[in-house]
């Protein structure tokens, strides 16, 4: 592997997992020198995709375990849009929370949209959340989603890369997700 397929590796399927493995040993390794690589190519750029407004129960606390907090939040449905998207979001879903020791907390949610037209589309969203710095403050929670849809007019979720933002809305019944398209 050359090490500038070895960069593009590391830039888009993480580096902390592969070090972890032992994967990269390479005394020769340069990044300074492999970022001017990088630099060439042209910036990612973002575009809505979908706009979700899921709604939430209260949380369920599971209690303390070694590694911190535990709590799942039940997503009991809501509504999504995007350019050539729409639907509703099935209850059922589920948002599994981990309040880490350091403060910060782990989202894994599971759900599924179904759209106007009654394809079920499967959502994996995963985020974490550093508290906010001072009890005013509003954070914004970032988070990657994951699609899993039929092959067919919606097969263009499987096929792209995602990135998007959280907040929780006021009553805290519902949260606003947005996904972006990684262009």
């Amino acid at each position: 592997m050359t090490r500038r397929v070895l960069l593009r590796v590391l830039l888009h399927r993480g580096a902390q997992a592969m070090i972890g493995a032992g994967l990269i040993a390479s005394p020769q390794l340069n990044f300074a020198e492999e970022s001017k690589v990088a630099t060439d190519e042209p910036a990612s750029q973002l575009e809505l995709a979908l706009t979700v407004i899921a709604k939430i129960d209260a949380p369920l606390s599971m209690g303390k375990t070694p590694q911190g907090e535990r709590r799942v939040i039940p997503i009991s449905g809501g509504e999504f849009s995007g350019p050539g998207l729409k639907g509703s979001i099935m209850p059922g879903g589920e948002d599994w929370q981990l309040v880490r020791p350091d403060g910060v907390t782990e989202l894994d949610a599971r759900y599924w949209l179904r759209t106007e037209d009654a394809v079920i589309i499967r959502v994996r969203n995963r985020a974490l959340a550093e508290p906010p710095a001072t009890p005013s403050e509003k954070r914004t929670v970032r988070c990657a989603p994951e699609f899993d849809a039929p092959i067919g007019k919606y097969d263009w979720l499987n096929k792209t890369i995602f990135v998007g933002t959280l907040s929780v809305n006021s009553p805290p019944t519902s949260v606003t997700l947005r996904f972006y398209k990684v262009l």
